[in-house]
């Protein structure tokens, strides 16, 4: 199937790119971010969240930012790690550069006011519907910095994301490890250390959010929702400094939706000097992990 791109309005996320191969389409937004805020089946259920309530939402009145609110919009964003408030919680609604050629198109945000850096999504959709991504971050600044390309996609309500326990043999020497951010308990019914897999899912009835990470040697994780599988596949490197105690793989839970987070190595970055990270995304129809 050839892919159709055009340019479309999606409610109040205004101007969007869409790409499609007439069975799966994505959309990503222009008017700001970019945000990948939809991705699947046509005529069916988004599997990301969209935050049209503004649900999430960070006041940066006191920030060096012109904007005075961070909302999390949804679908997928492009972030730097670690994350530090404000510098983090970039307020970016501001129009985005764009080139569309057949199936790829190349997003370009505005350089960040204070931060200085700048963001990029290179977004390739195959003849099947799945879909590659590049991302890059440059540092426009006049001094070195230091981060970590960290993709933040937001899920939709229902599901349950899976993370593949290691099982590469290490002898006397510990082969996984889970991070647990502060306000998550270790004992948190959202997450299961299961044997093969560790899951994360959401309760609409918990006000209280939950965070976990781990190191991923396997390199993928998929979100099972209402019989679709949302599949991330990512790099994984050995030896290499990765932010969060170790963390390429992270997911985060709330009443409202959970995110899939992915991470490369931290890099310093000269004046002008750029970060990468690449993921490929599958959608298929899958009512368990074991057809994944």
């Amino acid at each position: 199937m050839s892919i159709q791109t055009s340019e479309v309005n999606y409610g109040m996320f205004g101007k969007c790119l869409r790409l499609t191969n007439g069975e799966k389409e994505l959309l990503v937004t222009v008017d700001m971010g970019p945000y990948i805020i939809r991705y699947g089946y046509v005529g069916e259920d988004n599997m990301f969240f969209e935050d049209v309530d503004k649900f999430a939402t960070n006041d940066v009145t006191d920030s060096p930012y012109r904007q005075n609110l961070w909302w999390v919009v949804g679908g997928h964003r492009l972030w730097a790690s670690p994350e530090v408030a404000p510098r983090t919680y970039y307020p970016d609604y501001y129009p985005v550069k764009y080139d569309i050629s057949g199936g790829t198109v190349t997003l370009e945000a505005p350089v960040q006011e204070w931060s200085q850096i700048q963001c990029a999504t290179k977004i390739t959709m195959r003849d099947d519907g799945n879909v590659e991504l590049e991302h890059t971050i440059t540092n426009m600044n006049a001094w070195d910095i230091e981060l970590a390309p960290w993709t933040v996609t937001v899920m939709n309500a229902g599901g349950v994301v899976y993370i593949p326990q290691n099982v590469r043999k290490t002898g006397f020497f510990p082969n996984k490890w889970v991070c647990f951010w502060d306000y998550t308990p270790m004992n948190d019914s959202r997450v299961s250390l299961g044997g093969d897999y560790i899951t994360v899912s959401m309760d609409p009835d918990n006000d209280v959010a939950a965070k976990i990470g781990v190191l991923n040697e396997h390199g993928w994780m998929a979100y099972l929702n209402k019989g679709s599988a949302f599949i991330k596949r990512f790099g994984y490197e050995e030896g290499v400094k990765y932010p969060d105690n170790g963390c390429n793989c992270e997911s985060y839970t709330c009443k409202k939706y959970t995110e899939m987070e992915c991470l490369s190595p931290a890099a310093k970055l000269v004046p002008g000097g750029c970060a990468k990270h690449s993921e490929t995304w599958e959608l298929k129809r899958a009512a368990n992990i074991e057809e994944v």
